[in-house]
């Protein structure tokens, strides 16, 4: 498994920052760096959809950034499943609306889990059938 360090998501979220012309700093650097050791450990997070959730969810839900967490979240769910070899069509459109769930409280951490895996699983039915 190939994953993100935490200069790749500060760097991400820059570059999404800069586009829009907002400023670009990180809030909370360390909570940023919990996330990314935590999806290393195979002894809680054994899957690469556990692994996805849990970045995902807690990028949002954490607010390691001063502004445009969903949007970083959606990017480095992006990077960290191409990097792994997983190219999902129009990820990005399939998470925008999940990613304000997520902010919301509209869905818990399972819930999201099962939508990712099922995301997952729809892929690699499509590039095997």
């Amino acid at each position: 498994m190939i994953y993100l360090d935490i200069n790749d998501i500060i760097d991400l979220h820059n570059e999404i920052i800069k586009e829009f012309w907002w400023l670009s700093w990180i809030k909370d650097k360390q909570q940023l760096e919990s996330i990314l050791q935590h999806i290393k450990n195979d002894e809680y997070y054994s899957n690469i959809v556990q692994k996805a959730t849990h970045l995902f969810f807690w990028i949002i839900k954490f607010h390691c950034f001063n502004d445009w967490n969903k949007r970083t979240a959606i990017w480095s769910l992006w990077m960290f499943l191409e990097i792994n070899n997983f190219k999902i069509p129009s990820l990005f459109v399939k998470l925008e609306d999940i990613a304000i769930w997520v902010a919301k409280n509209e869905i818990t951490k399972d819930e999201l889990k099962k939508i990712i895996k099922s995301i997952i699983i729809s892929f690699w039915y499509n590039i095997n059938s």
